[in-house]
């Protein structure tokens, strides 16, 4: 039976994100992307954010154990638990990649970014630039993943 998927080849002037070409970058960059349907580019963005937020998740608990100051690693504890939402959030729009809750998950999991954001905002930590790069890239991914959602739902 011959294969009824239709293969998409990814151009920069197609993503409809903020940063096109970034976003090119980052799905070409995974050699899952090098020949795939619009579902199977919802999958990896969707492990690309997965993935990215896991990161961030383990650099929050690392930051945590390693300070001395209780108010720090309470911060660093409340982003780790935001990023663990998060996690659960795509792991469960993986599950079904054409369910309507699927932009509600990510919208949830992009609300949970922007909270941990806030709060490091307040904090006065040295690591406080580096986490804010790292937060900047969950929530290019998670825009990239509604993109890729919303081109998988296309009526």
């Amino acid at each position: 039976m011959a294969n009824m998927l239709t293969k998409i080849t990814i151009r920069p002037q197609q993503v409809k994100t903020e940063n096109p070409e970034g976003c090119y970058k980052i799905l070409k960059s995974d050699h899952r992307t090098a020949n795939i349907d619009a579902k199977g580019l919802a999958q990896v963005s969707l492990d690309l954010a997965s993935e990215r937020a896991r990161k961030i998740q383990a650099q929050l608990n690392a930051f945590a154990k390693a300070t001395h100051d209780s108010r720090l690693r309470n911060v660093y504890e409340s982003c780790s638990k935001k990023y663990d939402d998060i996690v659960h959030d795509l792991e469960a729009a993986k599950k079904n990649l054409r369910s309507k809750h699927v932009p509600i998950r990510v919208k949830d999991a992009s609300e949970e970014n922007k909270s941990c954001e806030k709060v490091l905002d307040g904090a006065s930590t040295s690591d406080r630039t580096y986490l804010q790069k790292k937060i900047q890239d969950v929530k290019f991914m998670l825009t990239i993943v509604k993109v890729m959602w919303d081109n998988l739902n296309k009526k």
